[in-house]
């Protein structure tokens, strides 16, 4: 049997491993108040930098969406803020970027206006990786 090479976590601890794109798509679209965040984790990354290759993204009250990426080290941590509200247009800007990242693909960089994330002034989970 084969290592899982993604990882999809959901706030309620909900995971899945290697799923589908029609998956990833359901279970952003099942965000909602509760179930605010979800986590897309590398997993086919060298064994020391496991838990370090990650997109997360969370929906905020006002459905605006916030969009964090690690690749590797903290220099390579970043964040982008969707000012449009997922049910206005919003998810149009985020599915594809999530979709992107996980396959791989190149583009889902350029989709957004990353910034470079400070873990010493913003950590909206709580936890400083």
């Amino acid at each position: 049997m084969t290592q899982p090479r993604l990882r999809v976590t959901v706030a309620d601890d909900e995971v899945w491993d290697d799923p589908s794109d029609r998956q990833i798509q359901r279970l952003f679209a099942g965000l909602n108040a509760r179930r605010h965040f979800l986590v897309l984790e590398r997993l086919d990354v060298p064994e020391g930098e496991v838990g370090q290759h990650y997109l997360q993204i969370a929906l905020h009250d006002d459905l605006t969406l916030l969009l964090e990426y690690r690749d590797g080290s903290a220099i390579a941590h970043h964040r982008a803020e969707v000012s449009v509200p997922s049910d206005q247009g919003g998810a149009d800007l985020v599915v594809p970027v999530m979709l992107d990242w996980a396959a791989g693909r190149p583009g889902w960089r350029t989709a957004l206006p990353w910034v470079h994330w400070d873990a010493e002034r913003e950590c909206p989970w709580g936890d400083r990786r």
